[in-house]
């Protein structure tokens, strides 16, 4: 039988190894809960005075008004993604294995950059009504034959074609393969995350005369992407990454070229 004096020593030992189990847990987690990134609509807008835009005319205003609408909603969509990530490797960290937490530092926290933006964003908007900006009154309608449409920007007639590559992906997922097909603002294409080449998801969008695309992924069931992703046409090179929405969560990294 076990005396009071051997049991003392058996609860000593387990309440040592729950310890040492305990410690690396708790620092995981408290690093882990540090580093995960939050969602988009409780990062709060930073301050930015509206005298920054004095100087400027109501026109400049409402373009820089439109540019910045764009890039809050495309740096949103970005940490609407990495939030989801962290929070999905928080649970598998914590439940699971808890090194996978040391994984979460890997996603970009874009809390500042976004925060700048709708400072930057409500500042613009303030400066406009404050001045009693008003969006051009539409053109009188005509009985005059109507004209033919204007030929798009030269911007948008330079990035027209197809852009095609093979995705860069971790180690343990299918590299996956993406083209897409430009025509003036509009965007087609297919993407597929399989070895034979078949189209796993359909792809439609907009691209601006900045190059900024707005791409939408439409997957043909639930083990493929489906989802919206902002990438952007630099020179000869159309770029988008995203992450997989599959329990493998595969990070996919395009850099498209034009076919000539």
């Amino acid at each position: 039988m076990m005396n009071d004096e051997t049991g003392d020593a058996v609860a000593s030992v387990r309440v040592g190894t729950m310890t040492r189990i305990a410690r690396p847990l708790a620092l995981a987690a408290c690093m882990a809960q540090a580093a995960c990134a939050r969602g988009p609509d409780s990062i709060e807008a930073r301050y930015v005075s509206p005298n920054v835009y004095q100087s400027w005319s109501c026109d400049q205003l409402a373009e820089e008004r439109l540019r910045l609408t764009g890039e809050v909603q495309r740096v949103s969509g970005l940490q609407r993604e990495n939030a989801a990530a962290d929070a999905v490797m928080m649970t598998v960290g914590i439940v699971v294995f808890w090194p996978v937490l040391f994984g979460l530092a890997m996603t970009k926290d874009r809390k500042d950059e976004l925060g700048r933006l709708k400072g930057e964003y409500d500042a613009v908007d303030l400066s406009m009504r404050s001045r009693q900006c008003a969006a051009p009154p539409p053109a009188a309608p005509s009985v005059a034959a109507v004209p033919p449409p204007s030929p798009p920007p030269q911007a948008m007639t330079d990035m027209e074609g197809t852009w095609t590559g093979k995705g860069r992906t971790d180690s343990w997922c299918q590299p996956p393969t993406l083209s897409l097909t430009l025509s003036g603002d509009r965007i087609s294409g297919e993407l597929s995350e399989l070895a034979s080449g078949r189209a796993t998801s359909t792809v439609t969008g907009v691209v601006g005369p900045s190059g900024v695309a707005s791409l939408e992924f439409r997957s043909d069931g639930a083990d493929y992407f489906s989802g919206k992703v902002d990438g952007a046409v630099r020179g000869d090179v159309l770029s988008l990454a995203f992450r997989s929405k599959t329990p493998r969560a595969c990070h996919y990294s395009f850099e498209l070229a034009r076919v000539r």
